[in-house]
């Protein structure tokens, strides 16, 4: 079982509560029944991509008795990142982990200086064709279209998602993509592969289908749980 957080935007000097936000987050996943084999945080981690944001994420994050698995978002600094979340090599900041009986393997589709995202593909193919263990692929920006038009601009591009689909289809042992950067959950299925986009710790975005843009609102904070039951994955998102 594995729950993943996403999203905390941590912000020093501190602004909207995201600090007690993770912390709140991190609290609910204690209380978990059983505990998860691992925590997995789908970037967006801190507001500026500051070191000093970077030690707080990780002091807010320490309470918790399992490995914690981290990637960065269009927000984190995969640099800045590694001195308070160490990862071998000064590439992209992109692994594979085994947690309990799943094997996530964890993209980076951060860009410098953009919003959108973009992913290694072939590494991605690679790590999948290296082991046939039921996996969830993990990134911060979802393919998948939520239908608010802000969101939709600054995800995966069309080419992107099609390629993925394609690869997610010849990979049946690919049980779910766990992505987060909407704010929101949502759903949906991309090479016949479930695609969930977890809600942040903090803040979430409206629910406004159509729109150019979007807004923030005042739906709850929540996470995300993965369990394989059986030789199936179920998602549940849980309120905080």
């Amino acid at each position: 079982m594995i729950a993943q957080l996403s999203d905390p935007h941590v912000r020093i000097p501190e602004e909207h509560g995201s600090a007690d936000a993770l912390a709140r987050a991190v609290a609910a996943v204690l209380r978990l029944e059983p505990l998860p084999d691992a925590v997995l945080v789908t970037g967006d981690l801190a507001e500026h991509a500051a070191g000093e944001e970077y030690a707080r994420v990780r002091e807010l994050l320490e309470p918790l008795p399992m490995p914690v698995h981290v990637l960065p978002g269009n927000h984190d600094d995969p640099l800045a990142m590694r001195e308070h979340f160490p990862l071998d090599g000064d590439g992209p900041y992109q692994y594979a982990a085994q947690c309990g009986p799943l094997r996530v393997v964890a993209c980076d589709t951060s860009r410098r200086g953009r919003d959108d995202g973009e992913a290694d593909l072939e590494w991605l193919e690679a790590e999948l064709a290296a082991d046939g263990t039921p996996t969830i692929v993990a990134m911060h920006h979802p393919p998948l279209l939520t239908g608010i038009g802000g969101l939709d601009a600054i995800g995966l591009p069309p080419a992107q998602r099609e390629r993925l689909a394609g690869l997610l289809s010849r990979s049946p042992h690919v049980r779910r993509v766990a992505a987060g950067h909407v704010h929101r959950g949502a759903f949906g299925v991309l090479g016949g592969c479930g695609v969930v986009a977890c809600p942040s710790t903090n803040l979430q975005t409206r629910l406004q289908i159509g729109t150019e843009g979007f807004e923030i609102g005042d739906d709850p904070p929540a996470f995300a749980v993965h369990a394989l039951v059986g030789d199936e994955l179920v998602s549940h998102l849980q309120p905080i």
